[in-house]
């Protein structure tokens, strides 16, 4: 099992190269619309609304399109950045445990105090953009 740290900078990178991939022509927000034949709703890469929105769908679409404005690629590299200073600081919290609790036999009130100190929101999210959060 990797530490809190790794996969707070494993999440960090996966979240920080998806969200600068998806900048395009210096551009971070989209659209969402249908495309021919479908009745699903896809994300369009492009500022103009679809010229054929299912009715149905228009409410949906503008509900996915707010979302998509507030978790676009700024919002994404800001994430990364903050769980970039999560691993920092888990890094800084194992290492000033290690100078308080040095003998042996304290090594479980020192691994307790650690997880404790642990940004356990960080933690979460970076579990769910791994995929390794149980859901149960």
């Amino acid at each position: 099992m990797p530490s809190p740290a790794a996969e707070l900078r494993e999440a960090a990178a996966l979240l920080r190269d998806t969200a600068t991939a998806a900048i395009h022509d210096d551009r971070t927000t989209w659209s969402t619309g249908t495309t021919l034949g479908s009745k699903s709703p896809v994300v369009v890469d492009d500022q103009e609304q679809p010229s054929v929105l299912i009715e149905t769908y228009a409410t949906r679409l503008e509900a996915v399109n707010r979302y998509l404005a507030l978790l676009g690629p700024a919002t994404g590299i800001a994430l990364a950045d903050w769980l970039d200073a999560a691993a920092k600081s888990y890094d800084a919290t194992v290492i000033g445990a290690a100078s308080v609790w040095r003998r042996t036999h304290e090594t479980e009130e020192r691994d307790a105090w650690v997880a404790k100190q642990t940004d356990q929101h960080a933690l979460a999210v970076a579990r769910q953009i791994l995929g390794t959060e149980s859901t149960a």
